[in-house]
C-alpha cells in the first residue's frame, strides 16, 4: 500500500473520498520510516478546501484499532486513511478527530486490486491466484536477480568474520573456516560450531590427529559448548561435522595462500572434498557455493584481481546446487516451468527475501503484472 500511494500507482483525476467529496492529491508526502503514520507533510485538496497532515494506509479499515492508532497521539494528525476495503469502517484519533477514508480499489489496475484484496488472506505466494498475469520471462528475470543478490549477502556474511587487526593471509584463513564450520552447524548448531572454530584458532598443532584430539576435548568437554542433539539424523550429529570441519580446517591452513589467488582457485575445494570423501555428499556443494565461492570473490575484491572475480562469478551462475524440492515447493502453484527455479540458490533468497516478507512491490513479478 506504501508503494502503491508513492508511486500513485491508481487513477488520480476523480477520486472521491467515502463520504462523498472530492479528493486531489497535491503532494503524497514523505515516506515514514519510524515511528507513527505512513507518510508526513502530505498535502490534499479535499472538497476544495487544502489540508496538510500526515495519510495511513491498511489493506482493510480494521487495521486502525487493530495497530493502535486510536490511542496513539501520533496519529493525530492524520487527516486521510487510505484502505483497499469495500465499505470501509469510519475511524478516529485520539483527539477525537475522524480522518476523511479514501478506498482505493475503484481507481486501481484491476489485476492490482484484486492481489491487495487477497494479500493478507493468501497462505500460499502473494501472487497465487492473486494475478491474471504473470509473465514466466520476468519471473525468471526476477530469479536470476535473486541470484546476484544472494552472492553479496554471501559475500557481507563472510565478511562479518574477516578481522581487519590481523594479516590480511591470515585474516582470511581464519573467515574462512569460521564460515566453513558455521555451515556445517546448520541448522541447530552453528553457534557452537562457530565457538569451537574460534577456540581452535587460538591453538597450535603438529598434525591433523592432534587437531581432532584438540577438538573432541574442547567440544564435549566445555560445559560452555552446549550442542542440540534435537531432530538430527545421524549424519548431522555434531561429532560427524566436527570431524568433517576438522578436516577442511587442516586443508585451509596447510594450503599456501598463494594458491587461492589463481582463477583456478575455486577447483581447490573439490580436491578438498575427494581427500576428505564427501565429494558426493550434498551440504558440502551447497558450502562450496555459498562460502568458499563467496570467499574468494571477497579474495578478489581484495587483492583487486578481476580475473578471480570473474571466474567466481562464472562458477555461482553455473552452479547446479541440490536444493531438497521441499523447500521450493510453493513455486509449485505458480504457472512457471520448474526449470526456472530449480537448482539455483537465488530461489532460495527469493522465497526468504521477497516472497515469504511479502515484499511485493519490490519484485519484478508484480510490477510486470500490473503494468501488462
Amino acid at each position: 500500500m506504501q508503494w502503491v500511494w508513492n508511486e500513485l500507482l491508481f487513477d488520480t483525476t476523480s477520486l472521491t473520498t467515502e463520504c462523498g467529496k472530492s479528493l486531489r492529491i497535491l503532494n503524497q508526502g514523505i515516506l515514514n520510516r519510524s515511528d507513527g503514520p505512513d507518510f508526513k507533510s502530505s498535502r490534499l485538496l479535499i472538497d476544495g478546501m487544502e489540508w496538510h497532515g500526515s495519510v495511513e494506509l491498511h489493506l482493510i479499515s480494521s487495521g486502525w484499532v487493530s495497530h493502535n492508532h486510536h490511542t496513539d497521539r501520533n496519529y493525530n494528525n492524520v487527516v486521510l486513511h487510505v484502505v483497499a476495503e469495500n465499505s470501509p469502517r469510519k475511524v478516529h484519533t485520539l483527539s477525537g478527530s475522524a480522518p476523511f477514508t479514501l478506498n482505493i480499489l475503484p481507481y486501481i489496475h484491476s489485476g492490482l486490486a484484486s492481489f491487495l484484496s487477497n494479500f493478507d488472506r493468501s497462505r500460499s505466494l502473494p501472487c497465487s491466484g492473486n494475478l491474471t498475469f504473470l509473465s514466466q520471462e520476468i519471473f525468471q528475470e526476477q530469479i536470476e536477480r535473486s541470484h546476484q543478490e544472494y552472492l553479496s549477502k554471501k559475500v557481507d556474511d563472510f565478511l562479518c568474520f574477516f578481522s581487519p587487526s590481523i594479516s590480511q593471509s591470515l585474516a582470511w584463513k581464519n573467515a574462512l573456516i569460521l564460515s566453513i564450520f558455521d555451515g556445517l552447524g546448520i541448522s541447530g548448531n552453528r553457534h557452537q560450531m562457530r565457538e569451537l572454530a574460534s577456540t581452535l584458532l587460538t591453538k597450535k598443532y603438529e598434525s591433523l590427529a592432534q587437531l581432532k584430539s584438540e577438538a573432541t576435548n574442547i567440544a564435549f568437554e566445555n560445559p560452555d559448548i552446549k550442542w542440540n542433539y534435537k531432530g538430527l539424523r545421524p549424519h548431522s550429529h555434531p561429532s560427524k561435522r566436527i570431524n568433517t570441519a576438522i578436516e577442511f580446517f587442516h586443508f585451509v591452513k596447510s594450503t599456501p595462500f598463494e594458491h587461492f589467488l589463481t582463477p583456478e582457485s575455486h577447483k581447490i575445494w573439490f580436491k578438498w572434498c575427494g581427500n576428505i570423501g564427501i565429494q558426493n555428499a550434498g551440504l558440502p556443494k551447497i558450502l562450496y557455493a555459498t562460502v568458499f565461492l563467496p570467499s574468494l570473490y571477497f579474495l578478489g575484491k581484495l587483492f583487486q584481481s578481476e580475473k578471480i572475480i570473474d571466474s567466481v562469478k562464472n562458477e555461482w551462475n553455473l552452479f547446479s546446487a541440490p536444493i531438497p524440492k521441499i523447500l521450493l515447493s510453493e513455486f509449485t502453484q505458480l504457472n512457471i516451468s520448474p526449470s526456472v527455479y530449480q537448482k539455483k540458490l537465488g530461489s532460495v533468497h527469493q522465497l526468504r527475501e521477497y516472497c515469504k516478507p511479502k515484499k511485493c512491490s519490490e519484485c519484478l513479478v508484480l510490477k510486470k503484472a500490473i503494468s501488462s
